[in-house]
């Protein structure tokens, strides 16, 4: 499913309801993406890909950095594997890491339009549909992400179709040691950006308000956490990161609220704390869901949506 054509393409507009990475692209916040993987973000998932023909397709909506895409091409080396994302920045540097990260696989990364599909599918590709379309935590870094949930539904295959979503339940995330100060400039910056800290726990709804029947949803949960001194350090070190630089995405939207110096130190204290701390650990709920269609569904055309 080579796209190159469409992948390059220098037309493609941002996302209409643009996702918002509320910790910024800083060096620090990919490598704590890169942390996820198969193993440890889509167990809830895995037993039904491995029930599926070896030659599936799936799409992964909002693949960032590309670390599930890349590993799911490791695990399914001969299904074909799409990974979607706004920056073309990222979708580059993804490509072209696939022959050393995922050699011999049908990995493949694009830039493009999740509510827009003609900017990175063919229409070929739009009328074949996918196996199973997938999202990690980008629902819950777009404002009004219904749309999102929608396409993701018209581009599954109408009768045995999968759409797979997991996404934190922010508002659950417990810290110890405490960090109350930073929580709570986290559930400004969320509101400021329109984006909900309780995506997780809306997670069904927002499938029914999708289209999904109750009946073809199947919903569980796992927790994320960040315990090991290592886990601790990629979370909280690039949170630092983050903090010390005046011009990224946090600090700018900490001057809105008019934060002085001496808070924004509390916040790195509260930081360095919970790196340095024995007993500290990072808590957040996931919540999952795997949608199944049916060929009972009206889907309609695959095509842009209406804002």
């Amino acid at each position: 499913m080579n796209n190159s054509k469409h992948r390059n393409r220098q037309d493609v507009q941002p996302w209409r309801r643009v996702t918002t990475y509320h910790i910024g692209f800083k060096q620090g916040t990919i490598k704590l993406f890169e942390l996820r993987n198969v193993s440890t973000c889509l167990q809830y998932l895995l037993p039904t890909l491995n029930s599926l023909p070896p030659t599936f397709s799936l799409l992964d909506v909002g693949c960032g950095p590309g670390s599930i895409t890349l590993d799911l091409a490791r695990h399914f080396p001969q299904a074909t594997i799409i990974g979607v994302d706004q920056s073309a920045e990222v979708t580059e540097r993804n490509q072209a890491s696939v022959e050393a990260l995922a050699p011999g696989t049908c990995a493949e990364f694009r830039q493009g339009d999740i509510v827009r599909p003609e900017t990175f599918l063919t229409p070929a590709e739009m009328e074949a549909k996918f196996d199973v379309v997938h999202e990690h935590t980008t629902l819950i870094c777009i404002p009004e992400n219904a749309p999102v949930l929608r396409q993701m539904r018209l581009l599954a295959k109408p009768k045995g179709g999968i759409v797979a979503c997991r996404d934190g339940d922010t508002q659950s995330q417990v810290l110890w040691p405490p960090c109350p100060e930073n929580a709570e400039l986290q559930e400004r910056i969320y509101r400021m950006n329109g984006l909900e800290t309780q995506t997780g726990r809306r997670l069904i709804n927002k499938a029914l308000d999708a289209g999904f029947r109750r009946d073809q949803i199947t919903a569980s949960a796992s927790v994320l956490s960040n315990i090991t001194r290592e886990e601790r350090f990629a979370y909280a070190g690039s949170m630092l990161d983050i903090l010390a630089d005046e011009n990224s995405e946090y600090r700018r939207a900490a001057a809105k609220f008019g934060y002085t110096a001496e808070q924004i130190d509390v916040l790195r204290a509260n930081m360095q704390r919970f790196i340095d701390a024995e007993d500290a650990w990072r808590l957040l709920i996931c919540t999952e869901i795997i949608c199944r269609l049916d060929g009972d569904d009206e889907t309609g055309p695959t095509s842009t949506l209406a804002a």
